[in-house]
């Protein structure tokens, strides 16, 4: 039954949601990119070749499980997709929106390189974290106690940001 809603790569183009025009962005300060209904960002997500070997997942600085929390999203598990995304990064809503996913992990999908345009993972990233916030699923990090060292941090990426919040 997953399988039926994975690889449909083929039939289904890339769909990126629609961006606001520049006329409008120019007097305000909102997103410029608005954001997938549900069933959108299901068929973009069940775009998601689920490849042996998951360049998106290799090239994510975070690592995070990229192809699972697609098939859970194209399976309408959105809370699992929320949890699984959660897991390997503390701000998840963040890089939806401002990681650099066609230098990374779109831009090594494997879909990609056949021709098919990438599966627009930052998109369902932002969808899933969304949801998440809008459903009440989010919930505080619990940091653990102060160990009295410290660590230096360089750079501000998601990797270096997700380090110095724990």
């Amino acid at each position: 039954m997953a399988a039926e809603r994975m690889l449909r790569f083929v039939e289904r183009d890339q769909n990126y949601p629609a961006k606001r025009s520049a006329e409008e962005r120019a007097r305000d300060f909102r997103e410029i990119a608005q954001r997938y209904a549900a069933p959108d960002a299901d068929a973009q997500a069940a775009r998601c070749s689920q490849c042996g070997v998951p360049y998106c997942s290799v090239h994510c600085p975070l690592h995070n499980h990229i192809p699972d929390w697609l098939r859970l999203t194209a399976e309408g598990r959105l809370r699992e997709a929320y949890e699984l995304s959660n897991a390997t990064s503390t701000m998840p809503e963040i890089c939806g929106r401002i990681c650099p996913q066609d230098r990374l992990c779109e831009g090594n999908c494997v879909i990609e390189f056949s021709g098919h345009g990438a599966v627009t993972i930052g998109s369902v990233e932002k969808y899933i974290t969304d949801t998440a916030w809008a459903e009440g699923w989010v919930e505080p990090v619990d940091v653990g106690p102060a160990t009295g060292q410290s660590v230096g941090i360089i750079g501000a990426g998601p990797a270096g940001l997700t380090a110095a919040e724990y």
